[in-house]
């Protein structure tokens, strides 16, 4: 679906040539999405929904009970042993980018120490231009050092959310599931029909409170982007044009499609907040 939906994007990008037309802009059509992206509920596919204990718009907090399921069918010793391997694999995947920070941190000390040493021999036994290429080493570590920590940041709340579901699939297994807000949000969607099986997730959810665009970006214009950079989200069914600032450029290319992701905060969530998975045209100005 996500490679579907590149070469949807890519399609519609090489389609709007005005919004690249100009040297100093990158154009992009993006996608808006709450900030922790939008969180599916769901039940395994034996379940059946017992009860429905909340509604579309509706505010909740983390813990909060909204909606129970039972399944009669599942194979508890299955579901365990799915729980044994989604921590191992949680474990796994926490492990390795806690040592990408690491590495940054070391990578960052290194370029510390280094621009410390030019520094100490004063102007005549070195140049401006290599006291200046060593600082922007020591900015660009930093620089890598937050990104790897905000990897890290999204790496746990995923692995988290791994286990959390094998759980629950394991709770199922047994006897009936409550399903519960795993963070404060808003509720988008929920299953109401009590008694049926759920197609999908019985209920879904976001963070409203800060408003993102996802937008897939050319390859060739990648190299452009930083974060910092301004953007403006446009589209017919916005009263006004949105602003935002870039917080993450991809490195992660769709080989296929030759797109990579690009995440804008936007200035403020309303009206984005009230049209989440909508699609928007995007202009970033470097």
């Amino acid at each position: 679906m996500r490679r579907s939906l590149a070469l949807a994007l890519a399609t519609a990008l090489l389609a709007t040539p005005a919004l690249a037309a100009d040297a100093n802009n990158t154009g992009a059509v993006g996608q808006i999405t709450p900030a922790g992206g939008i969180i599916d509920l769901s039940a395994s596919g034996a379940a059946i929904i017992t009860s429905i204990q909340t509604q579309v718009g509706k505010q909740v907090k983390a813990g909060q009970l909204l909606a129970t399921v039972r399944d009669d069918t599942a194979n508890h010793e299955e579901a365990a042993r799915q729980l044994d391997r989604a921590k191992k694999s949680a474990n796994e995947q926490v492990l390795g980018q806690e040592a990408s920070v690491r590495q940054a941190d070391q990578q960052l000390a290194q370029a510390t120490r280094e621009y410390k040493s030019y520094s100490a021999l004063g102007p005549n036994s070195t140049s401006a231009k290599e006291l200046g290429r060593a600082k922007d080493a020591v900015t660009n570590a930093q620089l890598a050092l937050k990104i790897e920590k905000s990897k890290l940041v999204v790496t746990k709340a995923t692995a988290a959310n791994s286990v959390a579901d094998a759980t629950r699939q394991m709770k199922l297994a047994a006897a009936a599931e409550e399903i519960r807000a795993p963070v404060d949000g808003t509720v988008l969607f929920v299953d109401n029909r009590v008694g049926a099986h759920p197609n999908g997730p019985v209920v879904r959810m976001g963070d409203l409170r800060t408003m993102y665009v996802v937008c897939q970006v050319y390859e060739g214009d990648l190299l452009k982007l930083r974060s910092g950079m301004r953007a403006t989200i446009k589209s017919a069914t916005l009263p006004r044009a949105l602003t935002g600032t870039v917080e993450s450029v991809g490195r992660i290319i769709d080989t296929r499609a030759k797109l990579g992701d690009v995440r804008i905060r936007l200035d403020r969530a309303d009206p984005a907040n009230r049209l989440v998975g909508m699609e928007v045209d995007v202009v970033i100005a470097h």
